[in-house]
């Protein structure tokens, strides 16, 4: 099957979604598909092209303005060009062109967050743009993939949806290690995040490190001036690192930390890639939210109140949990429902019935 990826990004390697990209398209070609991705972006590097190795990369760079609008027809030019048996979409923002392409060509999109939402938080003319245009990507595809129930649940999208399945965000398991746990004395905790996300509830983890000054607490991703007010010393700030720069701290660290604000953009549920990434090192992690994955309760995941405050309202748990976890790490036998082949295989399986039901149009 051949399977053109769509999408729409602007961060580099360094970025969750460009990794999930990387390991979703090479587990694919790894079935014996034949994968293209498309990207259209404003900021391009030629180190990209490295990355996916035998994956070919087609690159549309766009400029400010109207200028945009054309620059997205030629990479849709590319697209109909290759003559994908189906087109896979990253759900972003219309473009001209769009609908009609997931409608001549059987297409599925992917849905990661409340798009509604999440874009109030941005500039008002986006949102406004936004809000009149979805419906006509919305009801132009073939299929959807959810990657929690809670937004599959969602009005906004239900009204649309003829055919969905719900795949939870995976990682690959054996890119990593999970290290030995070190002996120490005192306690480390990791974070990784990105800048502008308020969600992700960095204050709440400012709050934990000033209740616990013996804590040590690296966050990735996060620069102190992301805090609104000063920050507790035990807070160490990284910036931004790539993975063979903040691997070490991973394997120092006794607990992670996942999002702890979902209820800033009303959910409460998530499959989040980092918290996957922290469970393939092996650690324990601290959320704030349901993980589509784990359903039920396991002892290896915390999860907090999805409320304002979380940290404080939950001192005696969290503490509790560290202490019983520091100097251990998650079985990976725990965790393999997790692993990118896997939800690959049963992304792929969803193309393929959508690729056949409604076969070129």
């Amino acid at each position: 099957m051949k399977i053109a990826y769509l999408i729409h990004w602007n961060e580099g390697p360094g970025s969750g979604v460009f990794k999930k990209v990387l390991g979703q398209v090479t587990a694919w070609s790894r079935l014996g598909h034949d994968v293209s991705l498309f990207l259209y972006t404003h900021h391009w590097e030629q180190d990209w092209n490295l990355e996916f190795h035998n994956i070919p990369l087609h690159v549309q760079r766009y400029r400010g303005g109207f200028g945009r609008l054309s620059d997205f027809r030629r990479l849709i030019t590319e697209v109909k060009r290759w003559e994908p048996d189906v087109v896979y979409h990253r759900f972003d923002l219309y473009y001209p062109g769009l609908p009609s392409l997931l409608r001549r060509i059987p297409s599925v999109i992917e849905v990661n967050t409340n798009d509604l939402t999440e874009m109030q938080s941005g500039g008002k003319f986006r949102y406004l743009y936004h809000r009149l245009t979805r419906a006509a990507v919305l009801k132009a595809t073939s299929g959807y993939v959810f990657v929690s129930a809670e937004l599959a649940e969602e009005v906004h999208f239900q009204k649309y949806v003829r055919d969905k399945v719900i795949i939870g965000n995976g990682f690959d398991l054996f890119g990593v290690a999970s290290s030995p746990p070190e002996k120490r004395e005192d306690t480390r905790i990791i974070f990784i995040g990105t800048h502008g996300q308020s969600w992700h509830g960095v204050d709440e983890i400012a709050r934990l490190a000033q209740a616990h000054p013996d804590w040590r607490f690296d966050l990735v991703g996060i620069y102190a001036s992301h805090l609104e007010g000063p920050a507790p010393s035990n807070m160490i700030f990284h910036g931004n690192l790539v993975r063979d720069e903040y691997e070490p701290l991973m394997n120092e660290a006794d607990v992670a930390i996942g999002t702890l604000a979902l209820y800033r953009k009303r959910m409460a549920e998530a499959s989040p890639l980092k918290v996957r990434e922290y469970l393939a090192y092996g650690l324990p992690v601290i959320i704030g939210y349901k993980d589509t994955d784990f359903p039920e309760p396991v002892p290896f995941i915390l999860e907090l109140k999805n409320v304002p405050d979380s940290t404080s309202l939950d001192q005696e748990r969290i503490e509790g949990f560290i202490e019983k976890w520091r100097g251990n790490r998650v079985d990976r036998s725990l965790i393999k429902h997790l692993d990118t082949a896997a939800k690959e295989a049963e992304r792929v399986d969803y193309m393929e019935r959508i690729a056949k039901k409604d076969g070129p149009r």
